[in-house]
C-alpha cells in the first residue's frame, strides 16, 4: 500500500475533501474505527475528534494510547507517534447514555469545530440483550444525531449500518425501508420499564421475523436517520459480512471473531468440525478496507451531491463467491498454515440440514469435548473444552440464519459512487469489488487470522507443523479404529438379523458347497 508520503502527495477531489477537516467519530476503539482512524490520519484531517468510554477503571486518554501502542494497523505510529497524538483529540462520552455522556465544555468545542461526523459505533453482538442494542443502536444514534443538528459547520452526517437490517428481504434496494416498530415509541417504552426480565422475555416476539437484536436495532436507527434528512446532510453505508483486510493498510488484518472470521479460526484450530450451511448459496463477505475506503468515498459523494437520497450498500455482488469457493481455497493452507493455538487438527464438515448437524455435533463436539476434559483432569488441570463448545455452539446459532439465506444486494448507487472516483483513487482508497481476486484474499485472510487474531507469530509455524503432523497421524488412526469399529459391528448386526451369511462362502472337510457341486448347480 502506499506510504505516507505518497499519499499526502497525490490530490483529487475525494482526498482533497477531507484535508484539514474536522471529524467526530464514534466507535475508535472498534474494529472499524481503528481503521477510519488510520485513514483519516491519511488524508490530513486536522482533528478527529474522538469519542471514548472510561471502560474498566481506564481512562479514555490512557485507552487511545494503549489502542495506539499496541495495534498495528496504525502503520506510522512507532516511526511518529505525534503525528497521532497532534490529531486525536480524546472526547469522554458513552453512546449508550443519554446526551452521549459527553461534558458541557466538550459539547461546545463539538457544535463550533466539527465538519463531518462518522456514526461507527454499534452493538454488533448478534445475541446482546434487546435494552442494550437499543440503548446503543437506536438510542444513540439519536443523540449523535441531536448534537448534529447543534454543529454550525456540519457538512455530513454518515451512518454506517448493516446490509442485513433488512435481511426480513430477498432483495434488499439502496433505499429506506419502513421500520417494524416506531423506533421513539421503543426507546420511550424501554426508558418507563421497570420490570426489564419481562421485557426480555418478549424480546424474541417483538423482534419477528428479525433473527436477532442487532439487525432488528439497526433496521430501527435507520428510521431515525432518514427523519433527519429534512434537518441534515446524511449518508447511510450499509456493508454485508465484514471480514479481514484485503491490501489497506496492509493484507489480513483484523481484530475481532465475529462472522466469517470466527467459522475460519474455528475450523483451522479443530475447534468447529461440523458447520450448518447451503455451500453453493453466496458468502456476502466484504474485505474491512473495501468497507472504509467506501464509507470516505459516499461521505465525500453524499456531502457534493446534495438533495438526493443517499443509502448504499456496500457488498460483494458484483464479484460474488460462494461458501463452497471460501471453503475449497481455506483447504489448501490447513497442512501448510497450522496454529499453535488449536486443539485438534482442521476437519471441517458442513450439511444443509440442521437436524443432521445437531446429531453430528454430539460426535465431533460433545464427545470429544469430554474425553479432552477428562484428560486435563487426569493431568490435574481445569476441564475447560465442553465450556468451550458450549459457546462454539451459540456462536453457531446466531450464524445459522445468514449461512442458510442469501440475499440479492442492488448497488446502483454504490457503483455510481464508484464511478465518479478519480482514477487514482482506486490505488490510494481501493474499494470496488470487481478489483478482489479472491483466491489471493481468502490466502491472505487465513494468514492473517493466525497472526493478528490468534497472535501466532511466524517464527512458530516451524514448530508447530512436526505437531500438527504427529496430531494428523493420530487423526487418521482414530479414523481408522472408528470405521474399523463400526464395519464390525454392522456386520455383525446384519449376521444376527439373518441379513448376511458368510458360512456358505467356506468349504470344510467336505461341508458347505464346493467347485464342482456349484459347477453342476449352473449346468442343471
Amino acid at each position: 500500500m502506499a506510504s505516507l508520503e505518497e499519499f499526502r502527495a497525490y490530490h483529487s477531489p475525494l482526498k482533497d475533501f477531507y484535508q484539514g477537516k474536522s471529524v467526530l467519530l464514534t466507535g475508535g476503539s472498534g474494529f472499524l474505527g481503528k481503521l477510519l482512524i488510520e485513514k483519516f490520519i491519511k488524508c490530513d484531517v486536522s482533528e478527529i475528534l474522538l469519542i471514548l468510554r472510561r471502560k474498566k477503571g481506564v481512562s479514555p486518554t490512557d485507552r487511545l494510547e494503549q489502542l495506539l501502542g499496541k495495534e498495528p494497523v496504525f502503520v506510522n505510529y512507532v516511526k511518529d507517534p505525534q503525528l497521532y497524538r497532534a490529531k486525536i483529540r480524546v472526547i469522554e462520552g458513552d453512546v449508550s447514555e443519554v446526551g452521549v455522556g459527553i461534558a458541557n465544555d466538550d459539547l461546545a468545542y463539538v457544535y463550533e469545530r466539527t465538519n463531518i461526523i462518522v456514526h461507527a459505533a454499534a452493538d454488533v453482538r448478534f445475541d446482546e440483550s434487546l435494552k442494550e442494542s437499543i440503548q446503543t443502536n437506536v438510542r444513540g444514534t439519536q443523540e449523535m444525531l441531536m448534537i448534529a443538528e447543534k454543529c454550525h459547520k456540519l457538512e455530513i452526517f454518515t451512518y454506517i449500518s448493516t446490509a442485513f437490517s433488512h435481511c426480513v428481504r430477498e432483495q434488499i434496494e439502496e433505499t429506506f425501508y419502513e421500520p417494524p416498530l416506531d423506533p421513539t415509541v421503543l426507546i420511550r417504552v424501554l426508558e418507563k420499564m421497570d420490570d426489564m426480565d419481562n421485557f426480555e422475555m418478549l424480546s424474541k416476539k417483538i423482534i419477528e421475523p428479525w433473527p436477532n437484536t442487532y439487525a432488528f436495532t439497526k433496521s430501527l436507527s435507520e428510521e431515525i436517520v432518514r427523519r433527519y434528512q429534512t434537518k441534515l446532510p446524511i449518508a447511510i453505508i450499509r456493508p454485508s459480512i465484514i471480514t479481514t483486510t484485503k491490501e489497506d493498510p496492509f493484507a489480513g488484518w483484523t481484530d475481532n471473531m465475529y462472522g466469517f472470521n470466527g467459522v475460519v479460526c474455528g475450523a483451522a484450530t479443530g475447534v468447529l468440525r461440523i458447520f450448518h450451511i447451503r455451500m453453493d448459496y453466496k458468502a456476502s463477505i466484504v474485505p474491512a478496507d473495501t468497507v472504509i475506503n467506501s464509507t470516505l468515498a459516499v461521505t465525500w459523494y453524499a456531502a457534493t451531491h446534495p438533495g438526493q437520497e443517499h443509502v448504499f450498500n456496500c457488498t460483494t455482488d458484483d464479484n460474488p463467491v460462494s461458501w463452497r469457493d471460501t471453503e475449497r481455497q481455506l483447504e489448501q493452507w490447513k497442512d501448510r498454515i497450522a496454529f499453535e493455538k488449536s486443539l485438534w487438527v482442521t476437519t471441517y464438515n458442513t450439511t444443509r440440514y440442521k437436524p443432521v448437524a445437531d446429531v453430528l455435533a454430539i460426535f465431533y463436539h460433545l464427545l470429544p469435548a469430554l474425553l479432552f476434559d477428562a484428560v486435563l483432569r487426569v493431568r490435574g488441570h481445569r476441564p475447560r473444552v465442553l465450556k468451550l463448545y458450549q459457546k462454539v455452539h451459540r456462536f453457531s446459532a446466531v450464524l445459522r440464519f445468514f449461512t442458510n439465506n442469501e440475499w440479492r444486494f442492488r448497488n446502483e448507487r454504490m457503483r455510481a459512487v464508484l464511478d465518479a472516483l478519480a482514477a487514482e483513487d482506486q490505488h490510494f482508497f481501493p474499494c470496488d469489488p470487481k478489483a478482489i481476486v479472491w483466491n489471493d484474499f481468502l490466502d491472505d485472510q487465513i494468514k492473517g487470522l493466525r497472526v493478528y487474531l490468534m497472535r501466532d507469530p511466524w517464527s512458530t509455524l516451524e514448530k508447530t507443523l512436526p505437531r500438527h503432523r504427529r496430531r494428523m497421524l493420530a487423526h487418521r488412526c482414530l479414523l481408522v479404529m472408528l470405521y474399523g469399529a463400526l464395519f464390525y459391528l454392522a456386520v455383525h448386526l446384519l449376521q444376527g438379523f439373518g441379513l448376511l451369511d458368510f458360512q456358505g462362502l467356506h468349504v470344510h472337510d467336505g461341508e458347505g458347497i464346493g467347485y464342482q457341486e456349484a459347477q453342476a448347480a449352473i449346468v442343471d
